[in-house]
């Protein structure tokens, strides 16, 4: 079973910002929080304002993302788009005493659904460690026609007759993701299909060996 704990580079205590008391208390609460996580699926944290539940999220988030190296989405309300940033790096500076580790440390703010995506989507070395959904993005309509046709395949993914969808789908994939541009560039009408047929992380090169895309 995965575990989780508070890493030795993590310590909540600063001086210009929290007594040590209250330090202690923030960390045993993230330390109990990271403890039940494996055994539970969500926990609610409710307290008065001003008793550090914000560092006490952050510290439990970094310490999955140091343990896992996957991304952890924290949704917050669109009118908190910015103090969610602003608090990750308060924390980060005050919280994180491994200097090379805090450069390392970033966060992404994700308002649509095809943002949302490619922050997940990023490999290993450039992937952020926290992203903060803003509720709703994902309910506003896909703008990105890519990402569109990624969520198409996956849909499609081991289906029955798959390979029948793929090509009757290949005829109007390109109103359905509204890149109908694509087939005057590349008038072969297998192109949908040959896509759909491949890895996603594929698509880039083959349109640049296709020269639909430049290098």
């Amino acid at each position: 079973m995965e575990t989780y704990q508070l890493p030795n580079s993590l310590d909540l205590f600063s001086k210009e910002r929290i007594s040590f008391t209250d330090a202690e208390r923030q960390t045993a609460t993230a330390k109990a929080i990271l403890e039940r996580l494996p055994q539970q699926p969500g926990l609610i944290l409710a307290d008065e304002v001003g008793m550090g539940k914000t560092f006490v999220a952050l510290a439990v988030a970094i310490s999955v993302y140091l343990k896992t190296r996957q991304p952890v989405v924290i949704m917050i309300p669109a009118n908190l788009v910015n103090k969610w940033p602003n608090d990750f790096k308060t924390f980060k500076n005050s919280c994180i005493r491994n200097e090379e580790e805090r450069e390392k440390l970033r966060c992404e703010v994700a308002k649509r659904p095809e943002e949302f995506f490619k922050l997940l989507d990023d490999d290993e070395n450039s992937r952020c460690a926290i992203i903060f959904l803003t509720h709703g993005a994902l309910a506003r309509n896909l703008g990105d026609g890519w990402v569109k046709l990624a969520i198409i395949q996956k849909a499609l993914y081991r289906r029955w007759e798959t390979e029948k969808l793929y090509r009757s789908l290949h005829r109007y994939a390109g109103v359905l993701v509204e890149m109908q541009n694509l087939e005057k560039k590349l008038p072969d009408g297998n192109i949908w299909e040959e896509l759909l047929k491949r890895d996603p992380r594929e698509w880039r090169k083959m349109l640049i060996r296709k020269k639909v895309f430049e290098n």
